[in-house]
């Protein structure tokens, strides 16, 4: 079954895109909290944010160069590919999704893990992300709760 957790990414998107590039450096240096991946794929909500987040995963955090690219641009594999809706990710059989967009995804069934990162601003953000809670517990998945 799908392991699927909903993560507290802080209050606002740029606490949330730091909180993501934190969370990839603990996954990739195999942080025994987290699952062993062989690639994760982040979903942002825009091109736009996507290419925030690649910029950011540049330079933080800043002891790690974290192997990374824009789905539009990946020619060789690498551990963490980022997209937005509409992007295509590359087929892997042990990979972890990270959901920056409060929507669920279609694609979801071609992962292993399933991390919805919620940023909790108290308006249509959170909103969103219980309602994708919900479409999680429709499906007959099993969710759970981080706050960090």
């Amino acid at each position: 079954m799908l392991q699927t957790k909903f993560l507290s990414a802080g209050s606002s998107k740029k606490e949330a895109l730091k909180y993501t590039c934190e969370l990839v450096s603990n996954i990739f240096l195999e942080d025994s909290k987290y699952p062993k991946v062989e690639k994760i794929d982040i979903r942002c909500e825009s091109a736009k944010e996507a290419e925030e987040l690649d910029k950011l995963l540049w330079d933080y955090p800043e002891d790690i160069i974290l192997p990374h690219n824009l789905t539009h641009k990946t020619q060789e594999d690498v551990f963490v590919e980022i997209g937005y809706p509409g992007s295509t990710f590359l087929k892997e059989d042990k990979k972890m999704l990270l959901n920056l967009n409060p929507d669920l995804p279609n694609q979801i069934a071609e992962y292993i893990y399933y991390y919805q990162l919620v940023i909790s601003d108290n308006s249509k953000m959170r909103e969103r992300a219980a309602s994708t809670w919900q479409e999680c517990k429709s499906m007959g998945l099993n969710p759970s709760f981080i706050e960090n």
